[in-house]
């Protein structure tokens, strides 16, 4: 087994019997990614991971909410399981501002748009 796999199984074997409840609980306090804003497959990170300071494993002033799709990894752990991000909280209130506040640029397209648009199309498909 390697490594991360190593410390996975001694996290999973050392978990506090009331870390289900305390997740549970945070998940309801936060419940979307705090990088993204995701509300799907949600994770709860600990800032400063509980095989390094076990006293703070049940500490909710030490978890956030991230997405396990991409936030988990580079946010909480900046692209490397091996580590952590001590200021996991203040980049993920930058980019999730950034998320918020992104800039789009919609044009309603005319009828006569599209028409022509698919006329060019089929142009170039013969």
């Amino acid at each position: 087994m390697n490594v991360l796999g190593l410390l996975k199984t001694f996290i999973l074997n050392n978990r506090s019997p009331e870390w289900p409840n305390l997740r549970k609980q945070h998940l309801l306090k936060q419940p979307f990614c705090q990088a993204c804003g995701s509300k799907s497959n949600l994770e709860v990170h600990h800032i400063e991971p509980f095989h390094i300071n076990p006293n703070r494993e049940l500490d909710p002033n030490n978890l956030i909410t991230l997405c396990g799709k991409n936030c988990h990894f580079v946010f909480g752990h900046l692209m490397d399981y091996y580590s952590w991000n001590t200021n996991v909280v203040e980049d993920s209130q930058v980019y999730l501002s950034k998320v918020q506040s992104r800039p789009y640029k919609i044009k309603k397209m005319s009828n006569n748009f599209i028409s022509n648009f698919y006329r060019r199309l089929s142009w170039l498909i013969r």
